[in-house]
């Protein structure tokens, strides 16, 4: 043996000692991930946590504004009920007004929900790709896990206040500002943000540029150009087809909101079940296990998490723009935890491994205990969740033996599993139980249908006073606000459908004050108040009919 070759057989020698045993690492066999398989795990698991179930919940208040909007042209503002709305922007209202000219003209809670599930969708493609790219490859699928696996992306309705169109135009600049620094193409993707959001993405974005300290990040004529752009190309679309003021309460609009002091415990609460293992990166050691880049991409993700739940608590209007980069951080930094157990777990503390097996047995605790109480009591009281509730606890049960066992014996693939089993629990739970009975006591849903069903298809419906906006969106009929019974008469030939309270039926104006009105139908709401539909005199749109055999 030669000289040169003597050092490294020494290298390959490992020592046997009985008293030293030997640490396996990865505890798991390395899967081969190519391009396929990640490709079929990513689709997979969009489509099991954001895409099964994405459009079947009723829209809430807010959401109805943007559908309400989609029913009529696009402009540098929604128009709801009549009027220019200065919370909606273009870009935000253009994927639904697509989606809805698809669909056939008519917007229906898919046309709000499915634009905003694909931009989740993409949101997590990025992600993914980025952590592929530094860490390793499972790290992105890992990534993908804890993004569409979170109570955010399942529901992803008003519920957890996330603008996700605007949100995927903001990750996309963070991910090049961190990858490329401030080039023209992260200020193209803060443009659109601007264009679906206004100026707080903006000022968040900006923000993390200066933030990041490295020499080739930072504020420059390159990032800036396409914002400023837009805001020109913009502001001259406004002034030019409205009213200046609109203009101003569109951007004056956020900063009459009040300070978001839940906002951390909301988007903590939602990054449930992964969140917790967010803080497992704190660990110095965990961090000393990553590459430089990998290193240097959790520290980014976590100064944005930190960055985005600050200002977005003390600054007032930032809190709506603060929750999707938040949450991708929690995400990205839960990921890399996981990754690092499942392939690394040599180089990690054992308080790093006991806080996952403490979690995960008391979130599967916690969850068995609710499955079993609120599930027994449903299986038998509700037939209509029976099902579902007897398939939770049937599969809660060994699940919670499975992270209790796992806890006792140290073993971090069954703890991973068990908790990745929660988070299926959690989507089976919510299409499953909360989405229909959200539509059922929650929604405004079967009140607008059923007034909707009396008008025909297309025609408006007019009011004189400002009813909810998903009453109005769940008729499926444009809505018009007037200013005044007389002003019914200034409005296109034809009958006018009129949806009032009984008390403003009863003391409608006279002729020639108003035209003169015919019941159509009595509606009680849910408080059993009355309301009245009723039209004007006048011609309906002609409806055709299927030509009838003469007799012989």
């Amino acid at each position: 043996m030669s000289a040169d070759t003597l050092p490294a057989a020494r290298q390959s020698i490992t020592p046997l000692r009985a008293d030293r045993p030997i640490n396996v690492a990865p505890i798991l066999t390395p899967f081969p991930w190519t391009t396929p398989h990640r490709v079929a795990a990513f689709i997979a698991l969009a489509g099991l946590f954001v895409l099964a179930g994405g459009g079947n919940l009723d829209l809430g208040a807010e959401e109805s504004k943007l559908g309400l909007a989609a029913m009529e042209s696009l402009g540098p503002y929604g128009q709801v009920f009549g009027s220019w709305e200065p919370s909606i922007w273009p870009a935000k209202l253009l994927p639904s007004l697509a989606w809805a000219w698809a669909e056939g003209g008519t917007p229906t809670s898919a046309s709000i929900r499915w634009p905003d599930a694909i931009a989740g969708i993409l949101v997590g493609l990025i992600l993914a790709q980025r952590a592929a790219k530094t860490l390793s490859r499972p790290a992105g699928i890992l990534v993908a896990t804890t993004w569409f696996g979170s109570i955010a992306l399942i529901d992803h309705s008003s519920t957890a206040g996330l603008n996700l169109i605007p949100g995927l135009f903001t990750i996309a600049a963070l991910d090049r500002l961190f990858a490329r620094g401030p080039t023209l193409l992260a200020g193209l993707f803060t443009a659109l943000a601007f264009l679906a959001a206004g100026w707080p993405p903006v000022a968040l974005i900006l923000l993390m540029a200066i933030l990041i300290g490295r020499p080739r990040a930072g504020l420059s004529w390159r990032l800036l150009f396409f914002p400023a752009s837009a805001f020109l190309a913009w502001s001259f679309w406004a002034i030019s087809l409205a009213p200046t003021e609109a203009w101003a309460a569109a951007l004056m609009l956020p900063l009459t909101d009040k300070p978001a002091w839940l906002l951390a415990p909301s988007v903590l609460a939602f990054a449930l079940p992964w969140s917790p293992l967010a803080t497992l990166t704190i660990s110095p050691k965990l961090r000393e296990s990553l590459n430089p880049q990998s290193r240097l991409l959790l520290t980014f993700w976590l100064q944005t998490v930190a960055a985005s739940l600050l200002v977005g608590t003390l600054i007032p209007g930032l809190a709506s723009a603060a929750r999707v980069p938040a949450l991708a951080g929690l995400a990205v930094a839960a990921a890399f935890a996981v990754e690092r157990l499942l392939y690394a777990p040599d180089r990690l503390s054992p308080s790093t491994k006991h806080t996952l097996f403490l979690y995960s047995a008391l979130a599967l605790s916690l969850w068995a205990a609710i499955a079993l109480l609120a599930g027994v009591y449903l299986a038998a009281a509700v037939p209509y969740y029976r099902s579902v509730c007897v398939w939770l606890i049937i599969f809660t049960l060994p699940t919670t033996a499975l992270a209790l066992r796992a806890a006792m014996r140290g073993h971090v693939p069954h703890s991973l599993l068990a908790l990745f089993a929660l988070a299926l629990f959690l989507k089976l739970a919510h299409w499953g139980y909360y989405v229909p009975e959200g539509n059922y006591r929650l929604s405004q849903g079967p009140w607008g249908r059923a007034i909707g069903q009396w008008v025909p298809p297309r025609w408006p419906i007019y009011t004189t006073t400002t009813w909810p906006a998903d009453l109005a969106f769940h008729t499926g009929r444009p809505f018009r606000r007037l200013a005044s019974p007389k002003h019914l008469e200034y409005e296109p030939p034809g009958a006018h459908y009129v949806l009032l309270q009984a008390s403003e039926f009863d003391n409608w104006p006279p002729p020639p004050q108003a035209p003169p009105l015919i019941k159509v139908a009595r509606f009680l709401d849910e408080y059993d108040s009355p309301r009245v539909l009723a039209r004007t005199p006048g011609k309906l749109p002609w409806l055709r009919q299927a030509p009838t055999t003469p007799e012989p």
